[in-house]
């Protein structure tokens, strides 16, 4: 008999199940004869015989089997793992609004205050009894109320901050004071650990990272999350479908497909649009111009005269996915942007020009809706008209702007996105999804599907397959991905759009808040916001003295900004997208800058401001 098909007859697998025990009782009746006569028993070592050559140790396997069963948690086990974790997360909550947004904590010496700083006395913000409200998941202290000391601030048993011995080093990243060994994590051994070691390890990432989730991070993009969409990846790790087949799980691919089809329809997609969710916005981009490349170059070697045209804003993450792509030997031009930081298309129909007639290939085009930099958007109808005659893949990069699209003020900004070939756009900043998600949309889904259709191997041959099933899996290079529908759908059904849309409106109002603040005081230049970016400089004075600026706002860590250069002049950065962040954070802001121009001691100039 060929014992390598053992596993294959269901006999087998019914003995398997009872000589894996420590109480083995042979069961020679319920075989057929051909398996009656092959095995014999050893009882006293828990050995079969199965045929003349091969022995199988039971014992051995039993005791595999009593260390794998560790694996399978009891209720009890997982509600007491889940309740310790929450306890971390919740301590981590009630005191984000205390620290700084690089980790941390905030000297007690100020809080809200319109025009002025207030002493408090104390440095939590309330409203209501012992309430801390951050957002969409306002979390409520309880039990594990923040309390601040001299040297501490706990929340929660078990919770390690911010001490004497940790340094504080402005915008610069916080360098603490203890051993560099103490900060390694808790290391990969043979045995395990308790939970409770596991947890308190974890918590110490608090103390070392940048708090996205910082009313007073204003830098970058900062991502958020809300405590739905926790609950999305907890549910989507612990149920953990194969969510990019509908032979696997349908349920799971149409909870993406809502998803897909949802954010179509908001930038005016047809039905026949096609789309994925990605690990982020480069991702949803490389997987849009894979399809443009195979549509518009489909040959190899056409690759190396090739042309991708980008604005000087662009964010640098398109031009990286030239090499993921094998088109490395492409050429990129970096079209200048006009007075309002938007891609000049009368430069952008000069390079094509020349191009065309130095025998390269135009083919694909990046217009963005929210450049990073700025917040501003370039001209896409006048893009696409360009696109269009030189029959040219227009690609649309929302990522950070994109959701912008749910309120009614900014609509006119997407004015032309619907006719794009592609937009990437990434729900992990609009949506307040987690990090590591993004979403890629393509207007004709046939040519995404074209691209990515997935050849199974022979091992999935008997799956049952419709091909009018649009799977994930056809739509994107990813295989066995996270499902990461739930973190994104959960927060959309129990808030509603509408919940989203207002925080997102608050940002936009927030931000020509500061611009209208910032726009009267002496010795401050101001750009005029497009979404909810903010850029200032104090004019006519060097670079350094801008950058003295910056470390005179952030040098007591309330606030984390940053500097950016455009069109070869350094700014001083604002972004407010955090929806924890409310109009209070702002006026402390504004009273950081006045203050921190007064201690420069420039001289007595009238105001001025750009935009």
């Amino acid at each position: 008999m060929d014992v390598t098909n053992f596993s294959s007859q269901p006999h087998w697998r019914h003995c398997y199940r009872n000589i894996c025990t420590d109480n083995f009782v042979e069961r020679k009746h319920s075989f057929p004869s051909p398996f009656t006569t092959s095995f014999k028993t050893h009882s006293r070592t828990k050995k079969i015989t199965m045929s003349s050559e091969v022995v199988f140790n039971l014992e051995y396997l039993t005791r595999l089997e009593e260390s794998a069963r560790t694996l399978e948690s009891t209720p009890q086990q997982r509600s007491e793992m889940m309740f310790k974790a929450q306890r971390e997360v919740d301590a981590y909550l009630e005191q984000l609004s205390l620290d700084h947004p690089t980790g941390w904590v905030i000297p007690p010496k100020e809080t809200q205050g319109q025009d002025k700083l207030v002493q408090p006395g104390q440095y939590q913000v309330q409203s209501g009894p012992n309430q801390v409200q951050s957002g969409p998941d306002r979390v409520q202290s309880g039990p594990y109320q923040a309390q601040s000391g001299p040297d501490q601030v706990q929340s929660g048993p078990d919770w390690v901050q911010s001490a004497p011995d940790q340094a504080q080093s402005g915008p610069d990243r916080v360098q603490s004071g203890r051993g560099p060994h103490e900060t390694e994590p808790l290391p990969i051994q043979e045995n395990g650990v308790s939970i409770d070691e596991v947890l308190r390890d974890f918590s110490r990432i608090g103390n070392e990272m940048e708090r996205e989730g910082h009313p007073g991070h204003m830098a970058y993009v900062p991502g958020n999350s809300t405590a739905p969409a926790a609950i999305g990846d907890f549910l989507a790790a612990s149920f953990n479908p194969y969510s990019l087949n509908v032979a696997s799980c349908r349920r799971a691919v149409k909870m993406q497909q809502m998803i897909v089809q949802w954010v179509g329809r908001l930038f005016g997609y047809p039905s026949a649009c096609a789309g994925n969710l990605t690990s982020g916005g480069t991702v949803a981009t490389m997987v849009a111009m894979t399809t443009a490349r195979d549509h518009k170059v489909p040959r190899s070697k056409d690759y190396s005269r090739s042309v991708l045209y980008l604005s000087e804003l662009t964010h640098d993450g398109v031009a990286k996915c030239l090499s993921t792509l094998g088109m490395r030997e492409a050429v990129v031009r970096k079209v200048p942007v006009d007075d309002k930081y938007r891609m000049d298309v009368n430069i952008l129909r000069k390079f094509i020009e020349n191009d065309v007639q130095n025998n390269l290939l135009p083919f694909l085009v990046v217009a963005t809706t929210g450049t990073t930099d700025v917040g501003s958007v370039d001209p896409v109808p006048a893009i696409r008209a360009v696109a269009t005659q030189y029959n040219m893949w227009l690609h649309v990069d929302a990522c950070y702007g994109g959701f912008f699209v749910l309120c009614n003020s900014a609509k006119h900004l997407f004015e032309g996105v619907e006719t794009a070939d592609s937009i990437a756009v990434d729900p992990h900043k609009g949506l307040y999804a987690p990090f590591g998600t993004g979403l890629v949309l393509v207007r004709n889904g046939t040519l995404l599907r074209n691209s990515n259709t997935r050849q199974h191997g022979n091992y999935m041959q008997d799956q049952l397959t419709n091909p009018e099933d649009w799977n994930p899996e056809d739509l994107t290079f990813e295989q066995s991905a996270h499902f990461r529908a739930p973190r994104v759908l959960l927060p959309l059904q129990l808030y509603g759009v509408a919940t989203f849309r207002d925080a997102l409106q608050e940002k936009l109002e927030l931000a020509k808040y500061l611009y209208l603040r910032l726009k009267g005081q002496a010795h401050i230049q101001v750009v005029e916001p497009v979404l909810s970016t903010v850029l200032f400089r104090i004019p006519g004075v060097s670079d350094n003295t801008n950058r003295a600026l910056l470390r005179e706002i952030t040098t007591d860590g309330r606030f984390f900004i940053t500097t950016t250069t455009v069109k070869g002049v350094l700014y001083l950065r604002v972004i407010i997208f955090c929806y924890r962040t409310h109009r209070q954070d702002v006026d402390v802001f504004i009273n950081k800058v006045k203050d921190a121009v007064v201690k420069m001691e420039l001289p007595e100039v009238e105001f001025c401001h750009a935009g």
